[in-house]
C-alpha cells in the first residue's frame, strides 16, 4: 500500500539558559526541593472554539504533580510569574537553523500559545513561534520541502503515571527547541523517511548548539494511505525505528475498516496505541505577554556570515581529508559526538577512522550489547583516552575496556585505570618473551600469531607482534 508522510523533528537547543526564563538547561539536578498539584482545564481560542484534543483531555479528569527544582525551575515555570524575554541565544540559533534550510523568514517573531492541557506545561499551553517557512533541503537531487521551523519551549518530563495521578519534571519544561516541519513527502520507502529525517538532524546538529542524549531529540510523523486519513505517531525516541514504525503503521491502517483521525503514541515495539484525537486550529491563540520581536536585514546578514559548513560540504571533507568511507562518515555526523570528534582529530595525531570508530561504533555496542551507562563517560575521560593513544601509551584495542570500567568510578584517573586493568603498552622486549614462551620452533605463522595475540590483543600493536613472531619463527 502506497502512503504520503510527514515529518516533525523536534531538537533541544544547547543554550545556558531556558527560553523564557534564566534557569539552567543542564537537567542535572534530581532531587526536587517542593511538589506542586495542579488540574488543568482548556480555553477557547481567539475564534472562540474549544480544540477536541484539549476537551478530551480535560475528560480524563487527572491530577498533575510537578517536581521542583532548585537552580532549574522559577516561577516562570509554575505558571507564578510572566515569562521573561525570550532568549537571544536560542533566538539566533533557530534563525541560523531556519537560514540552512533555505527558509523564508518573518519581519516580526510573534509568539503563539498552543494548548497542551496533558498535564507537560503547568500553563496549560505551550509557548511557540515560527521563524522560517517555505524552506528546502536537498536530498539525493531531490529538493525536501520545508513549511515551518518553530522555536517553542520543551515540555515537562514525565516521571510516573498512576490511576488518574501523573508525576513531571519541571527541568526540562522552558528549554529551547527548535521543531522542523516537512511538507508531504510522497514516493519514498520508509528507510529513506528516515534517512531524511537524520538528515534533518545532522544540519541542525551543525549549529553546535544542538543537545545530545536521550530524549534530546523526538521525532513525530504524520502517515496517510490510500484510506485518506491522517494519523499522527507521537514520540519517536529511537531515529533507527522510524522506518519500522512507518511501516507497521502502514500495514495497521491497510487492515482497519476505517482509520480515524488520531494521534498515536508510539510504544517501544514500534507499534502504536491511540492517545487522543488529532488537535484542529482552534488550539492556537496569541502570546499577549511577550511582545513581536523584530528582524531587521542588517541581523539576518551577520547571521548568513556566521552560518556552519554545510552538512554535504563537511560529509565530503570527512571522505577526503580525513580518509573515512562513505559509510563511517554518514555514521559520525549523525552521532551526537560529532563536535567532539571534530576536536580530537584536530588536537591529537591519531587516525580518523579509530577516533571515528570509539564513536559511532564502540560506544554504541557499550550501550546497546553491554547496557553500559555511556551517559558517565565525559568529554575530558575521551580526551584523556586519546592523549593516551596518540602518545602510545595503550593501544587501540585497551579503548573498549577502559570505556567498560568508567562508569563504575568516573572520578578516577584513566592514566590510573589503564594501570589498574593492566592495559599499559608492553615493550618489544616483553613481546618478544612471551612470544618465546608461547610458541614452537615449526609452528605456522598464523596459529603463532594468534596464540600470542590472544595473551597481549590489549596490550600490544598488531604489527609489532607479527613483526616479532615472524623473527621469532625463523
Amino acid at each position: 500500500m502506497t502512503f504520503k508522510a510527514g515529518l516533525e523533528i523536534h531538537v533541544q537547543l544547547n543554550t545556558q539558559r531556558k527560553l523564557f526564563c534564566n534557569c539552567s538547561t543542564a537537567m542535572k539536578e534530581r532531587t526536587p526541593i517542593a511538589i506542586v498539584t495542579r488540574k488543568l482545564h482548556p480555553v477557547a481560542s481567539e475564534l472562540g472554539e474549544v480544540d477536541r484534543a484539549a476537551q478530551f483531555e480535560f475528560l480524563r479528569d487527572r491530577i498533575f504533580h510537578y517536581q521542583v527544582f532548585k537552580s532549574e525551575t522559577c516561577l516562570v515555570e509554575l505558571d507564578e510569574e510572566p515569562p521573561h524575554p525570550i532568549n537571544q541565544e536560542a533566538l539566533n540559533v533557530a534563525l541560523q537553523v531556519a537560514l540552512m534550510f533555505h527558509c523564508r523568514i518573518p519581519n516580526e517573531i510573534h509568539v503563539m500559545r498552543k494548548t497542551v492541557i496533558d498535564g507537560s506545561n503547568t500553563t496549560s499551553f505551550q509557548r511557540t513561534m515560527d521563524v522560517g517557512m517555505d524552506g528546502y533541503f536537498e536530498y539525493r537531487n531531490k529538493k525536501i520541502p520545508i513549511t515551518y521551523i518553530t522555536l517553542e519551549e520543551d515540555a515537562a518530563a514525565s516521571v510516573e503515571e498512576k490511576d488518574k495521578e501523573v508525576t513531571y519534571r519541571l527541568n526540562r519544561l522552558g528549554i529551547p527547541l527548535v521543531e522542523i516541519d516537512t511538507d508531504i513527502l510522497e514516493g519514498f520507502t520508509p528507510e529513506e523517511i528516515q534517512d531524511i529525517a537524520y538528515t534533518i538532524g545532522i544540519i541542525v546538529k551543525s549549529t553546535r548548539k544542538a543537545k545530545h542524549g536521550i530524549g534530546t531529540i523526538r521525532q513525530d510523523v504524520n502517515i496517510s494511505t490510500e484510506k485518506g486519513t491522517r494519523v499522527e505517531l507521537k514520540g519517536v525516541q529511537e531515529l533507527d525505528m522510524l522506518a519500522k514504525v512507518i511501516k507497521l503503521e502502514v500495514e495497521r491502517q491497510s487492515l482497519a475498516e476505517k482509520v480515524e483521525k488520531e494521534t498515536r503514541s508510539v510504544q517501544p515495539d514500534g507499534t502504536s496505541v491511540y492517545m487522543r484525537p488529532l488537535p484542529g486550529a482552534a488550539r492556537m491563540y496569541p502570546e499577549t505577554d511577550v511582545p513581536p520581536v523584530q528582524i531587521t536585514k542588517e541581523e539576518l546578514s551577520t547571521l548568513k556570515k556566521t552560518l556552519p559548513e554545510p552538512w554535504n560540504k563537511k560529509l565530503e571533507r570527512f571522505k577526503s581529508k580525513l580518509k573515512l568511507s562513505e559509510q563511517l562518515a554518514r555514521e559520525i555526523l549523525r552521532s551526537d559526538y560529532l563536535d567532539l570528534f571534530e576536536e580530537i582529530v584536530a588536537k591529537y595525531k591519531i587516525e580518523s577512522s579509530i577516533v571515528a570508530n570509539v564513536f559511532a561504533s564502540t560506544l554504541k555496542n557499550l550501550e546497546r550489547k553491554e547496557k553500559l551507562n555511556i551517559a558517565e563517560i565525559s568529554d575530558e575521560h575521551f580526551f584523556e583516552i586519546f592523549d593516551l593513544l596518540s602518545k602510545q601509551k595503550i593501544v587501540k584495542e585497551a579503548v573498549p575496556e577502559i570505556l567498560r570500567h568508567i562508569p563504575r568510578n568516573p572520578q578516577k584517573k584513566i592514566s590510573d585505570l589503564v594501570k589498574e586493568l593492566n592495559l599499559s603498552l608492553l615493550s618489544e622486549n616483553e613481546i618478544e618473551k612471551m612470544i618465546k614462551q608461547t610458541i614452537q620452533k615449526g609452528m605456522p605463522y598464523e596459529k603463532a600469531v594468534g596464540l600470542v595475540m590472544s595473551k597481549v590483543r590489549e596490550r600490544a600493536q598488531p604489527e609489532v607482534v607479527m613483526k616479532l613472531v615472524k623473527k621469532n619463527l625463523k
